[in-house]
């Protein structure tokens, strides 16, 4: 990233805590450059499309939960959910300024085909037998993704991909011991979990410290509860 982007995006991720203190995403670890952008998309007058693309447990999930804890008209929706109640009509129902997507790569091609339009035109339309219906509807897309192999290409060039990376230990035990606190997990407890759950384990993925941390009453059940998992 040029000097120049960066004060611009410092800048504006200045103006965002100023003017809003939820914007901040101040539960997630690192990845300042990503909230820096998710906070230049937010403030945007006009439509700006956002695909985190990264390994589980990188934390993308996180960057949409946050938005619909904190961002009135944001919906989320999961990929391999849409087609059960069908996307297009979710947004005839829901009309969200923010559409956050969850694992975009398992959203049928179909559903795929009808956010393209929307970000394309800004138009959902629906036809069916004695039903037609068509509105216009201006809506920023931030979606997730473990890989893009699946999503249609005309839909990915439509987004702004940004590549989360995985964390490093440290950040992952700061993660760690962040959620294992919501938990009631006493501290050193929580450390060793982590430190199990990456070198023991071998995974980057705060949800396998969590699930750990719910079997595990004590120093001496987490290698147990390592072997058992692995």
């Amino acid at each position: 990233m040029n000097n120049f982007l960066k004060e611009r995006l410092t800048g504006l991720w200045k103006e965002v805590l100023h003017v809003n203190r939820e914007r901040r995403f101040e539960e997630i670890v690192g990845h300042d450059d990503i909230k820096q952008i998710f906070a230049k998309a937010i403030l945007s007058k006009r439509p700006v499309h956002l695909l985190l693309v990264g390994s589980p447990g990188s934390a993308k999930t996180m960057f949409l939960t946050e938005i619909m804890r904190h961002l009135k008209g944001s919906y989320f929706v999961i990929g391999s959910n849409t087609t059960k109640a069908g996307l297009v009509n979710q947004l005839f129902e829901r009309r969200p300024k923010f559409l956050l997507i969850d694992e975009l790569e398992k959203m049928s091609v179909t559903d795929q085909a009808s956010l393209l339009h929307l970000m394309e035109t800004g138009i959902i339309s629906e036809t069916k037998i004695n039903k037609t219906r068509q509105m216009v509807l201006s809506s920023w897309v931030f979606a997730t993704a473990n890989s893009v192999d699946k999503v249609i290409e005309p839909l990915l060039s439509r987004f702004v991909k940004l590549k989360v990376s995985q964390y490093s230990f440290e950040e992952f035990s700061e993660i760690a011991l962040f959620k294992l606190r919501n938990e009631n997990v006493d501290e050193s407890l929580a450390r060793s979990i982590a430190q199990k759950v990456w070198n023991g384990l071998g995974s980057r993925d705060i949800r396998d410290v969590i699930k750990v941390s719910r079997l595990a009453s004590n120093v001496q059940d987490i290698d147990f509860v390592i072997k058992m998992l692995s």
